[in-house]
């Protein structure tokens, strides 16, 4: 096991499970390596507040400033944002973040997120060893 404090990350996404846990189905998204959440734009008004609640940082396109290099590390990942997508961190200060990425569909009808964990500072084992206990976290 890596020396590595992940009780922050563990108990925020312990946070957002109970909050959210009723609401939403995960599944893994390989292409990603992040859990996956797909619901109807009718539950947008309890999930969105609660991301932003949990997460704290919001980032979106034109909003008047620029992400930090890690965050804008995870913004290319995903291949950019587009307007109407966001993206959501923990406090991008601190090594390991939790993210969401917030992608309303073409359709108006459905909106999916994107929940993982980043830390550039971690070797690739130690990232894997991560990445293995968050989606323990959410039990898959």
């Amino acid at each position: 096991m890596f020396n590595y404090n992940i009780t922050r990350l563990e108990e925020s996404c312990s946070q957002l499970i109970d909050t959210l846990g009723k609401t939403l189905t995960w599944k893994w998204d390989d292409r990603f390596e992040t859990v996956l959440a797909e619901f109807s734009v009718t539950k947008k008004e309890k999930i969105h507040p609660a991301l932003t609640r949990h997460m704290g940082e919001i980032w979106a396109v034109d909003q008047g400033r620029h992400p930090p290099k890690v965050v804008q590390m995870i913004i290319d990942y995903f291949g950019g944002l587009n307007p109407g997508q966001t993206l959501f961190t923990s406090d991008p200060n601190l090594d390991g973040l939790l993210l969401c990425a917030w992608w309303p569909w073409g359709n108006g009808k459905t909106i999916s997120i994107r929940l993982g964990v980043f830390a550039d500072t971690l070797s690739d084992q130690d990232n894997e060893e991560l990445t293995r206990l968050f989606r323990g976290w959410f039990g898959i």
